[in-house]
């Protein structure tokens, strides 16, 4: 065995959970090799086995979505209530690729000058790995598994260091479920090995969410290997409040947008752009209301804001706002660390933040919300595209017209209006720019590893 572990910490407290022995490169090798023997009889696996144990997961995850929001609680500081949400989307994704397979995997017929028929099918190619992140455990998971093993590929997983008991929980379901090692397989590892595992001849792609510089990395190799790969990167995402938009509502939205999960989200609201003839207001009661958020343990019930997921991550943070201040920003509320054990940090508001302050052109990944002031619709729709990100947007109108319209002018892999950014199953979810490229969920993600292969029968 390695002498290499995985610790889990709770972020809440700096409390040792657990550690896990991480995989020698004997121990990946036997893991890969396991795969290769798995994957073609999986690949050959009727549609209606693979959406019926499909549907057995989603009633696992469900089964146990206490045991899992308390673990994702406990490893990464998501308050229980929202941990829950995440398996509800979860095992919905699940639900989508089950309910939906027949439709998806059907051959796509062309009209074709001398054929006799003509038509586009969907083939598997082998394993995915899936390099995951920490901020949602198991929805970044399902994700990325969901469709791969639907459509016959079988699935490798490079989940994040910090929550080991996650991985080996979702593991679990997996297996009982019927996916089992060889078709879904989780590696203990660190990300020295990733390299290895994409040049391996099994691996037929490599999909990552988490920062734009291991998206980089991760590409280069993927590159290299000539495999395809799909990234889902950072964000620093735009809410635009219009003039027209009644502002209780805008502030609701902007909190839901920029605070869920403790503001770790690529996709968060993270630049709030008002309406110079809203902002006053806007900002005002956007201030009253987070000073009323409540910080707690991630067990409490009610609580709105858990501990962040690492004090390093923290720490940065913390850096990067007092740096805004010293470029401009107005600190309104937050910003100062607490005395206390913990990866924690209260739910901030920066006001003033004009372009090139590093609270408007960073990405802050955590609960910090920056108020930015446009002159009008023109000038706000000029503000969110000044980014070297694309991942989500959000518009504020009681006019709904208008906000499609200023929706479709955000250069982003996904726009809302009067909604923050949020995932579901039959949408497709990525981003543009520095926030990756490719797309899961929906048909695109359904096809993001699959052979598109044409198939061509000519008339006599």
């Amino acid at each position: 065995m390695s002498n290499k572990t995985l610790t889990a910490t709770n972020p809440a407290n700096d409390n040792v959970l657990n550690e896990y022995a991480t995989l020698s490169k004997d121990d990946l090798a036997r893991k890969l090799d396991q795969t290769r023997e798995s994957y073609p009889a999986y690949s050959q696996l009727p549609l209606e086995e693979r959406a019926r144990r499909l549907n057995v997961l989603a009633d696992l995850i469900d089964e146990h979505k206490e045991e899992m929001a308390t673990l994702i609680a406990r490893e990464m500081g998501k308050p229980y209530q929202q941990g829950l949400s995440e398996t509800q989307i979860s095992s919905s994704i699940t639900r989508f690729y089950a309910d939906n397979l027949d439709e998806l995997m059907d051959p796509e017929p062309r009209d074709v000058e001398g054929a006799e028929s003509a038509m586009i099918v969907k083939d598997p190619m082998g394993a995915v790995l899936g390099v995951m992140p920490w901020n949602y455990p198991l929805y970044q998971v399902v994700r990325f598994a969901a469709p791969n093993l639907a459509g016959g590929n079988v699935c490798l997983l490079k989940h994040a260091s910090n929550v080991p008991g996650c991985a080996e929980l979702i593991t679990q379901l997996f297996h009982k479920a019927g996916f089992e090692e060889g078709v879904f397989t989780w590696l203990p590892i660190g990300a020295e090995m990733v390299e290895s595992i994409i040049n391996d001849p099994i691996v037929c792609g490599v999909t990552l969410t988490g920062s734009e510089e291991a998206g980089r990395k991760v590409a280069q190799q993927a590159g290299a290997a000539l495999k395809p790969s799909v990234l889902e990167l950072g964000g620093i995402d735009p809410l635009i409040v219009l003039d027209d938009a009644e502002i209780e509502r805008a502030v609701d939205l902007a909190i839901a947008g920029r605070f869920d999960n403790t503001g770790q989200s690529c996709a968060a609201s993270k630049r709030l752009i008002v309406d110079k003839s809203l902002a006053k207001d806007f900002t005002a009661r956007l201030i009253e209301k987070v000073k009323q958020m409540r910080m707690d343990d991630p067990l409490v019930e009610g609580i709105d804001i858990g501990p962040m997921s690492r004090k390093d991550l923290r720490d940065d943070l913390h850096d990067q706002v007092q740096r805004a201040i010293k470029a401009g920003a107005k600190l309104e509320c937050g910003g100062e660390i607490p005395d206390r054990a913990g990866a924690w940090y209260p739910p901030t508001v920066l006001s003033n933040v004009t372009q090139g302050n590093p609270a408007f052109s960073e990405e802050l990944f955590g609960p910090v919300a920056s108020v930015v002031i446009a002159e009008n619709e023109d000038h706000a729709i000029q503000l969110a595209n000044d980014c070297p990100y694309g991942l989500g947007s959000t518009v504020v109108s009681k006019d709904l017209e208008r906000g499609e319209r200023v929706a479709r002018q955000l250069e982003a892999g996904m726009s809302f209006v009067n909604r923050p950014t949020t995932p579901f199953a039959q949408l497709p979810f990525g981003g543009v720019k520095g926030s990756g490229y490719g797309r899961e969920q929906s048909e695109y993600g359904f096809g993001a590893f699959m052979n598109i292969r044409t198939v061509y029968v000519a008339k006599h």
